[in-house]
């Protein structure tokens, strides 16, 4: 998914970069036996915030290649994740999140 990350807001406590206000994107799943897997790919250091069916939040920064995040959800649960696409240093640059049940 093309993504514009980053934003105005800096992500909730505990977690890094700023974000938009509303979710960059927005899954609906339903678990099996797979992991789930979200990552990114851009041009500057990007973070993932997550806040999962269970109400809580994920975050990450730079456990991807580089200075990409890298999220992997080994039981996931099922329902809705909405996922922010941050950048560590502010701003709003366009990134990719990919999203994977396999790597």
């Amino acid at each position: 998914v093309n993504i514009q990350a980053g934003g105005s807001r800096s992500a909730p406590s505990g977690c890094a970069g700023s974000i938009s206000d509303a979710p960059d994107f927005e899954v609906t799943y339903t678990a099996g036996t797979l992991p789930l897997i979200f990552r990114t790919q851009s041009g500057v250091d990007t973070t993932l915030v997550i806040n999962g069916p269970d109400g809580r939040w994920y975050c990450d920064d730079d456990s991807g290649e580089g200075t990409n995040a890298y999220l992997r959800f080994d039981k996931p649960s099922s329902g809705t994740y909405d996922i922010w696409v941050g950048t560590y240093a502010g701003g709003i640059n366009p990134a990719t999140l990919y999203i994977s049940e396999l790597n």
